[in-house]
Order: structure tokens, then sequence, then C-alpha cells
């Protein structure tokens, strides 16, 4: 083992980022999110969001890794065929330097005036909240956006997608090649690169609603009809190929809900690193389930990397919850109310569980200790 010795990476030093597994890894803006897939997104990679059916909460996602960005003097690209990339910018989160609750937390003078159990004394406390803790990245308030001077002075692209009747080579969708072209022609730029060692910054790149109806409308003609999905997987994997051994992380969100087939979406697993889907409870039958009245939808996992490593990282929890605050978004672990009243089903199983010779006329459920 002496033989071994450690050596420096010149990557260390750019803002905002930390070394895992020799790559710089960046903070997606929400210290929960880093938590649950690892400690953050590695450079070179692809995170993808499976948007829930409003889309509202993976744009919140969407905002807070472009405001970590700004925070951290990264250069961002955003682009989007819905809305004006430009537009985006003008709401992203103000950081805050100490994170906000809206909820009433319980003091530690309070915990030791609490009368419990001599038996749960010595039992750890159980944190459903992840990454509360932790130093890295930034917390930002969603109540607030940031001012137009300081958006002005970040070094961003906007990306703004349009329909045309323009045909080119490898894709049927014109707006799939103009976008990876944008991107292929900023990321070979030196500081991008991950052998540069001067001058390096990190660049963050924002896909809104990815494969979107508006993507689709450019293959409604009788020949592409129903191959919409080949020109998104091909993006994908090119993609891929261009960000591999860089310094640019890219974020996308997919409204995977609307598409017809189902494997889209496995099929794009494979050309990402990292994929979460937000199920949101708006419409459905949880939103007035009282099970699920301190949560706004569930929070999957559905692919995590194991880039320069041998196995991916494990989270936690695969059973987890987000809820959104005034003031912020968190992802905590699924916990359920107890079981507090008395059912039909359970004076049925304390009637079922008295043997059959009644002796007194007594139940057991009348039995007081």
């Amino acid at each position: 083992m002496s033989s071994f010795h450690k050596t420096s990476d010149s990557r260390v030093t750019i803002s905002g980022t930390k070394v895992k597994n020799s790559l710089p890894i960046v903070s997606s803006g929400i210290p929960s999110l880093d938590h649950v897939i690892g400690g953050g997104l590695p450079a070179g990679s692809i995170f993808a969001v499976e948007e829930d059916v409003l889309a509202n909460y993976s744009r919140i996602l969407l905002k807070y890794f472009l405001s970590e960005g700004v925070a951290c003097k990264h250069d961002l690209f955003i682009a989007s065929a819905d809305e004006n990339p430009s537009d985006i910018s003008k709401e992203l989160p103000l950081p805050t330097i100490i994170p906000q609750d809206d909820e009433i937390t319980t003091t530690a003078s309070d915990v030791d005036k609490m009368k419990i159990a001599w038996r749960y004394e010595g039992l750890s406390q159980v944190e459903s909240s992840f990454g509360s803790n932790t130093s890295f990245g930034h917390h930002f308030d969603l109540s607030k956006h940031i001012d137009a001077n300081t958006i002005d002075s970040c070094n961003i692209k906007y990306c703004k997608l349009d329909m045309d009747s323009e045909k080119v080579n490898g894709f049927n969708n014109s707006l799939y090649h103009k976008l990876l072209t944008s991107i292929k022609d900023l990321v070979s730029k030196e500081e991008y690169q991950s052998s540069f060692k001067k001058n390096s910054n990190i660049l963050r790149i924002g896909i809104h609603s990815l494969g979107s109806p508006v993507w689709m409308a450019m293959d409604c003609d009788e020949e592409t009809s129903g191959n919409y999905g080949q020109d998104l997987i091909k993006f994908m994997y090119c993609l891929r190929v261009i960000l591999r051994d860089t310094n640019a992380v890219a974020f996308i969100t997919i409204p995977a809900h609307l598409f017809d087939d189902d494997h889209i979406m496995k099929r794009l697993l494979y050309s990402v690193d990292n994929a979460v889907r937000i199920e949101s409870f708006a419409g459905s039958s949880r939103e007035t389930n009282p099970v699920y009245k301190d949560y706004h939808g569930l929070f999957h996992i559905t692919k995590l990397s194991a880039i320069y490593s041998l196995v991916p990282f494990v989270p936690p929890s695969l059973d987890m919850a987000f809820k959104l605050k005034r003031k912020k978004f968190v992802i905590e672990k699924l916990h359920l109310p107890p079981e507090l009243q008395e059912t039909k089903e359970r004076e049925q199983d304390d009637i079922t569980s008295v043997p059959t010779v009644n002796c007194g006329g007594f139940k057991k459920r009348d039995i007081e200790f």
C-alpha cells in the first residue's frame, strides 16, 4: 500500500464543487435531493426528472438547479420550446444565508421537558428531512426572486427552440438537431473541458420539458407519425457522448406521462445517469386522503449512477414524499400516521381472539390492567 499516493486535482478549485471519485460534484440546489442521490450531480452527467401531471414541481426543481449555478457563479445554458427561456431566469429563487422553515420546531429545552416512556429514551431520533445539516450548496427562498441586475451579470446562454420546416440528416425533428448543435458548440470550449487546468468553470445545462407536445408537433406528418420517440432517444444518447469528460451537467425535465409508448422512458433511462419521478397528489384521490395530508406528492428514484464506482449509491430510504412549503421544497421520508381509532375490524379481531368458553360473560377488550 505504500506505493499508492494521493494525487492532486486542479478541478477542486472550481467554485461550488466538491470532488468524489475523482469527479467534480455540484449541488442541485436542494439539500434533501443531494442527500438521496449520493451527494450531488457529477460533472459530465445527465439528470432527468419525470414531470408531474401539471409540471409545477418539476419546474421548481429546474429553477433550484439554475439558482445554485447563479450563486456559485457557474455558466448557464437554458433551453425550452414551450416558452421563452429568459422568462425562466426571471423566476429563480433568491439565496438565503439561514434556511427558512415555516414549521415550528421543538427546541432542546422543550424536549427535556417532555415525558416519555423509559424504554424509548435510548432510541435515536428519526430524521424525516434529508440533508438538513449539510454545508454543501445553498438554501433558497421561493417567495423571493433574484434581481434582474444579478441575472444580467451572469454568463447565461438562452436557446429558444422555434418551429421550422427544415430537415436535417439524422433527425426527423429539426429541434433536436438545433439543440444538440448549440450544446456541442458551447461544451467544446476550453473552460468546460476536464483536462483544462486554467480558468475552468462548470456549465449548467437546463432543458425545460423535453419532448413536450410542442416537440411532438413536428412529428405529426404521415411519414414520421408514431416515431416521435426515436428522435428523443437518439438525442439523449448523443448528449451523453458530448457531455462525458467535461465540466458540464445537464438537468432535463421530461413529460413522460404524455408518451403513448411506455418503453420510450425506459429506453431513455439507459442514456441518463440519475433519474427521478414526481408523483403529485393534485387531481387524484390522495389529495383529499387524510393519510397524505402532510405531503404534496410522492418522490420516486428511478435510476442512480455509478460513475467511476463499482456500485451505485444506495439511498437511505425508498419510501419518500415531498412537500412544498411557502419558502422551500423538501424531500422527506414517508411516514404514515398511526391508527388511533378502534375500527370494526379491530373489534372483530378482539372478539374472535376470545376463547369459545365465555367465563363470566366478559370480553377481552373489557379487561384493563
